[in-house]
């Protein structure tokens, strides 16, 4: 099928090795890498911080800007179609999936899954947008109108799962909601990763402390089985 590496939080420095797996993954010298930066309204600062990290790995770092700049279909169609890496960034996922869908990003990424063009990655919202939906403090808005944690929905569905990242921040919170997702829960700490490789699934972190669990819940009852994962 395709490739993803999915990577639940963390900084650039503590999941480098997991980046380093990214770019091993694409089995290319000077892999093309496009970084897709919605969620975070493609702020330059993490735009700059992408391209100093996968640059150090040999890549050939561009981006993909849907908030700055205006790209016709065709346009958007060549840059992501000559990518040997695509990586989306974190931030505001629900804002990023509606970006996504007036230009056709959602179709046009699982397209590519599908004919394995590329590898598919990312970070936070970057993790959750491949699965069927994922934890979220864009996901809601409380009684008082600020936001709160949801279960995000509509999002690409590759997966069968609702997808939390973070989950070492979160747990508490998580573990009460797991049966409004209505989905088996992949919860994965910061500096763990799932992946896919062409059918074949795991978890990988650059942290030996890193977790992943998938969680269930029956009748108001919580089934937490931990994953074995590899440290890189």
């Amino acid at each position: 099928m395709g490739r993803i590496v999915a990577i639940a939080g963390g900084e650039l420095d503590t999941t480098h090795s997991i980046n380093k797996y990214i770019v091993e993954l694409a089995g290319k010298e000077n892999a093309r890498f496009v970084f897709i930066g919605t969620a975070s309204h493609d702020a330059e600062g993490y735009v700059s911080g992408i391209q100093k990290e996968f640059e150090s790995l040999g890549c050939i770092v561009s981006a993909l800007r849907l908030t700055t700049e205006t790209h016709t279909d065709e346009e958007i169609n060549s840059i992501l179609n000559q990518a040997d890496i695509i990586y989306v960034g974190g931030g505001d996922t629900a804002f990023m999936m509606e970006i996504w869908k007036k230009h056709g990003i959602d179709d046009k990424l699982k397209q590519i899954f599908y004919k394995n063009q590329a590898v598919l990655s990312g970070i936070s919202a970057g993790a959750m947008c491949w699965f069927r939906c994922g934890h979220s403090d864009s996901a809601a808005v409380g009684e008082s109108g600020n936001v709160a944690y949801g279960w995000l929905k509509d999002l690409l569905a590759l997966y069968p799962y609702a997808f939390c990242p973070h989950y070492n921040e979160r747990s508490e919170i998580v573990d009460t909601m797991i049966g409004d997702a209505r989905f088996p829960v992949m919860a994965l700490e910061n500096n763990a990763a799932f992946v896919d490789c062409d059918g074949c699934i795991g978890f990988i972190a650059s942290d030996s402390q890193a977790k992943a669990y998938i969680i269930n819940e029956t009748n108001g009852v919580l089934d937490k089985q931990e994953q074995k994962v590899n440290v890189l």
